[in-house]
């Protein structure tokens, strides 16, 4: 429902019925592109290609990078969300139809916008305007976990000029890992790493 400010809000209620508010924040569960196989490709775990990944960071004014795997790279979206927790853990959030609207840049290999030193990503990446999003996809979620500090890794090695044992301890010190989510068959871990950590940094890059 609308609040007094006109805005979006959830509304739950206990036993009582007393009303549990909370702020809405929207954002698409699934965002994806065509993976490489001719095989039918279950709509429910994400993976390299993206999909269900339900990063409820990465929302309106954000920036998701994806390989492109097939020819056209056919990006798809779905499953809106008005809100949700990191870890979704009753399997749905608050749900929503919404219209969003999507800007599709075609980075080719070797472009200096692609999060690389390889001008290639080999799995989705996300940036919003405070943070890098690193993104770890694995059934077991210590291997998704271990997935997102590698990729977190690569990124500040190859992208802002850490060498890694510097990295692996900024990680530890300064970064946050959140659950994506644990309900969708692969569970999801994604990294935020703090821009103005690297003000300096990229600063000098300019």
């Amino acid at each position: 429902r609308r609040d007094k400010d006109g805005k979006w809000e959830g509304v739950m209620k206990t036993k009582d019925g007393t009303e549990v508010t909370f702020p809405t924040a929207p954002f698409m569960g699934t965002m994806g592109v065509a993976a490489a196989t001719t095989d039918k490709v279950h709509s429910v775990p994400p993976g390299l290609h993206g999909g269900n990944m339900d990063i409820n960071d990465l929302g309106v004014g954000t920036t998701v990078y994806f390989p492109v795997l097939v020819k056209g790279a056919n990006f798809y979206t779905g499953d809106p969300h008005m809100v949700q927790g990191d870890g979704e853990v009753a399997l749905t959030a608050l749900e929503h139809s919404l219209r969003p609207t999507f800007r599709i840049t075609l980075l080719k290999k070797g472009d200096a916008d692609i999060p690389s030193s390889s001008g290639s990503l080999s799995r989705p990446m996300g940036e919003t305007p405070d943070h890098w999003v690193t993104i770890g996809l694995n059934p077991d979620l210590d291997e998704a976990m271990k997935d997102a500090v590698r990729e977190s890794i690569r990124f500040l090695t190859e992208v802002l000029g850490m060498d890694r044992a510097t990295a692996f301890a900024y990680l530890s010190a300064a970064s946050d890992f959140q659950v994506s989510q644990v309900v969708d068959g692969t569970k999801g871990v994604h990294g935020m790493i703090r821009k103005s950590d690297f003000i300096n940094v990229t600063n000098k890059q300019r």
